[in-house]
């Protein structure tokens, strides 16, 4: 592992923290990386997204004064491009949120502007790797680590 890099914001933050500590590593941290702005439904349960006209089961919804798709996709991939080209050969880690990295992942099968549906849990682990034009999916939400009981390990 050559960098680790984070959205800004502490839950994202705080998890590349430990992991770059057992690589003596630092955490690079961006903006770019942080969490879908929600506009009006910030804070709102998943049950009232659900229930909220806007809805749409597998494409991404603009909420009332929140960023749109092609905004969230530009900042998290634009970020995900200058450090790719910084870093030729190298292995990085990213950590960020949950509806950043659905948006990226289904950008990488394919399947934008629908959204990649499958389960995914905090601290799940995608493995990706790029020519620095191609994105190739080796692992998708992987949460087994989790589901042993065991945590992060150097190595």
């Amino acid at each position: 592992m050559d960098r680790v890099i984070a959205s800004d914001l502490s839950r994202a933050r705080d998890t590349a923290a430990t992991i770059a500590k057992l690589h003596g590593l630092p955490v690079e941290t961006f903006p770019e990386l942080r969490e879908i702005d929600l506009g009006a439904m910030a804070g709102k349960s998943f049950a009232d997204a659900q229930a909220h006209p806007y809805w749409n089961e597998d494409g991404y919804v603009e909420w009332p004064g929140g960023e749109s798709l092609d905004a969230v996709f530009d900042r998290a991939f634009g970020l995900l491009g200058r450090v790719v080209s910084e870093s030729p050969g190298q292995t990085i880690v990213v950590v960020g949120h949950g509806g950043v990295t659905r948006i990226l992942v289904s950008h990488f099968l394919g399947l934008l502007p629908k959204l990649h549906r499958s389960r995914a849990v905090n601290a799940n682990i995608t493995k990706v790797t790029t020519d620095g034009r191609t994105f190739t999916i080796h692992q998708l939400f992987d949460d087994a680590h989790i589901a042993e009981g065991g945590g992060l390990e150097a190595g």
